[in-house]
């Protein structure tokens, strides 16, 4: 009996030991070392979230998080916030900063990183070929930052902006 018991016992042992030792090993391999002292799993990011959000701030997150999950780590949306132009199923970024926007600053406002061609064509100067500037320079550098980054889209002069600045929101 006591020779069936090591027949079996010491090759399960084994059979954990090696099971264990994958598992740990793979542990060590999504993580990066910085300053060969402190490991940081490579999925995590840092985003700022801002606005209409119950705990606005920076958080650590993984890299695959969505919009939605962002805002839900933060506490939700306030009661003011416009949620309406937001692509909650976007991806997010490192370095990303998501903006809620407050209903009562966005009313009749156009979003520059959520309107269509036609919503963009609406604003005085904006025609078809501009418009479709916007979206390409959107689609090539990602989201815009802040407003004034407008100005980096081609055919989109100082005085242009200022004329439609108004109009637009993030």
């Amino acid at each position: 009996m006591k020779e069936k018991f090591k027949k079996i016992i010491i090759p399960l042992v084994i059979l954990i030991l090696i099971v264990f030792g994958f598992f740990f090993k793979k542990e060590e391999e999504n993580q990066e070392t910085i300053n060969n002292d402190i490991p940081v799993p490579i999925s995590d990011i840092i985003i700022e979230i801002k606005g209409e959000v119950k705990y606005p701030g920076l958080y650590q997150i993984s890299s695959t998080a969505r919009v939605y999950e962002v805002i839900n780590i933060a506490g939700g949306f306030t009661a003011d916030a416009d949620y309406s132009v937001l692509n909650l199923a976007e991806k997010v970024k490192d370095g990303s900063v998501i903006h809620i926007a407050s209903r009562k600053k966005s009313e009749n406002k156009i979003s520059l990183n959520y309107a269509s061609l036609e919503e963009l064509m609406t604003l005085k100067g904006i025609g078809e070929v501009k418009a479709r500037s916007i979206i390409d320079y959107r689609e090539a550098v990602g989201r815009f930052r802040s407003l004034d980054e407008l100005k980096n889209v081609q055919g989109i002069s100082e005085n242009l902006f200022e004329q439609i600045k108004e109009q637009l929101i993030l």
